[in-house]
């Protein structure tokens, strides 16, 4: 797990509603990048001291898949598949 501390940047994500699983994670999903785009990642946890928030409802979902040969091969099913989204998801 990696910490940032007085840093400035942009926490964006979207929430997931539960009749969307398998395509994505149920819930919320949120990323960081700092001001600089230098460094960031999913996150966890946060603290503000000031900020301003934007909201977008949204209600179209569009998903499109690559037509490759490579992405017809992949193996996108693995038997542990589902703890590894709970690894991903819920690491603290």
């Amino acid at each position: 797990m990696i910490r940032f501390d007085d840093v400035e940047g942009i926490v964006g994500g979207f929430r997931t509603p539960l009749y969307e699983l398998g395509i994505g994670v149920p819930g919320g999903h949120v990323h960081f990048i700092d001001s600089g785009r230098e460094q960031g990642g999913h996150v966890m946890d946060y603290l503000c001291r000031r900020g301003t928030l934007e909201i977008c409802l949204g209600s179209d979902l569009h998903l499109s898949l690559p037509l490759s040969d490579a992405f017809g091969r992949a193996h996108l099913a693995p038997d542990d598949l589902a703890q590894q989204v709970q690894q991903t998801e819920n690491h603290r």
